[in-house]
């Protein structure tokens, strides 16, 4: 078993886009929206948590004034929050690109550059774990662009979610549902033989499929769906137990299918401290399949001031870190820390478009102080420092 831990550096995500602790149900979120303001505030003091909360340091009267003072002197009326990029992340994303290439490599048989420690096996669960609003989701998306540049590689997201997270697969559905949809808008020729290896194979996991994900029956005509004959579906387990067990071979079959035609396949599951048990028993079914021979990259990113030995993911992810060797995967842990003060000033930077460190220097360092290098805070401690014109 080889796992990989790392820390340091920034990454920006976009506070407009939901990241880690924008959900109004989260209770991270409303504990964070009970120490901040969001509002307009009255001077720049009040952008602080209140006294004795513990949450972040105080900003004193002085450092208050020498902040106003930097700002006046620097124009944040007009930011770029979406021209930043990954700043600071060049460790965790070479490790990343590390596991996936060698995947890659493994699907062509070439010999390779990386470290033998990626060689062993030909699927690997990269889990991405830190607090909320570090970047995790932004991370794993870098292998995206790995994706892009292969030939029939595959890459997919799902997202759990607080409010729904007792709503059996529903980051895996919406995975599959992305392959699907990638599926369909391929080349007429491999569409056609996706569909005729689908029916070939899983003919009664189809259907059940068809129940959890629309996207798979929209690559079948009338026509297809007819052949699939009544007692095919009669003999579907009816006991909870057995649909249990089925789902999660009927996930298995259809993995291994798309496997034969598209790799390595990447998939994202975020906020996978918000995972059901179910899931979890699929991820553990897709990961261990030694009878599938295509290279398989599942990244599970969580929360991890909401994970500890009390719950299902933690212990479910000790369960399968015993089991590497016996059926041939890889666990890989990337620890996503806050940035650091430094990378703070290159993020407020880019921001800014300003190419000078040392003009950014103080308020780099006020905003440090403030956010304790959380990207999530900065960027809405810049906004609110932007909605005062200053």
């Amino acid at each position: 078993m080889t796992e990989t831990k790392l820390s340091n550096g920034a990454l920006h995500e976009q506070a407009d886009n939901s990241i880690d602790c924008a959900n109004d149900h989260d209770p991270l979120s409303l504990s964070i929206r009970s120490n901040y303001s969001f509002s307009k505030p009255e001077s720049l003091a009040q952008l602080r948590p209140e006294r004795g909360s513990g949450v972040l340091p105080i900003i004193t009267k002085a450092e208050n004034r020498q902040l106003e003072k930097t700002m006046a002197e620097l124009t944040i009326n007009k930011l770029k929050f979406n021209s930043m990029g990954l700043i600071g992340r060049e460790q965790e994303i070479a490790t990343l690109k590390s596991c996936y290439r060698s995947l890659e490599t493994q699907k062509s048989g070439e010999s390779s550059q990386f470290s033998s420690q990626f060689l062993k096996a030909d699927k690997d669960l990269v889990l991405l774990h830190g607090f909320s609003g570090v970047g995790k989701s932004k991370l794993a998306e870098t292998v995206k662009e790995e994706v892009a540049a292969s030939k029939n590689a595959m890459f997919a997201e799902g997202k759990y979610d607080f409010v729904t997270m007792d709503e059996p697969f529903s980051g895996i559905v919406q995975a599959y549902g992305s392959l699907c949809n990638q599926i369909k808008d391929s080349e007429l020729g491999i569409r056609e033989a996706v569909k005729l290896s689908i029916m070939e194979n899983m003919e009664q996991e189809t259907e059940m499929l068809k129940e959890l994900i629309p996207e798979l029956g929209s690559l079948f005509n009338n026509q297809d769906i007819d052949s699939i004959s009544v007692s095919t579906r009669s003999s579907l387990g009816t006991s909870n137990e057995n649909r249990q067990e089925n789902w999660r071979h009927a996930f298995r079959l259809f993995t291994r299918i798309l496997g034969s035609f598209f790799h390595p396949i990447v998939i994202v599951l975020d906020d996978l401290q918000w995972a059901d048990a179910a899931s979890l028993d699929v991820l553990e079914y897709l990961i261990s399949d030694v009878q599938n021979p295509y290279p398989l990259m599942i990244i599970g990113c969580y929360r991890s001031n909401e994970v500890n030995e009390n719950s299902i993911l933690y212990n479910r992810m000790q369960d399968l870190r015993e089991k590497t060797e016996r059926f041939a995967f890889r666990i890989t842990d990337i620890e996503v820390k806050s940035c650091d003060a430094d990378a703070v000033n290159k993020m407020i930077m880019s921001m800014m478009s300003i190419d000078d460190e040392e003009k950014t220097q103080e308020l780099a360092e006020a905003c440090y102080k403030r956010t304790l290098g959380n990207p999530f805070f900065l960027i809405e401690f810049m906004k609110m420092l932007q909605s005062e014109s200053y």
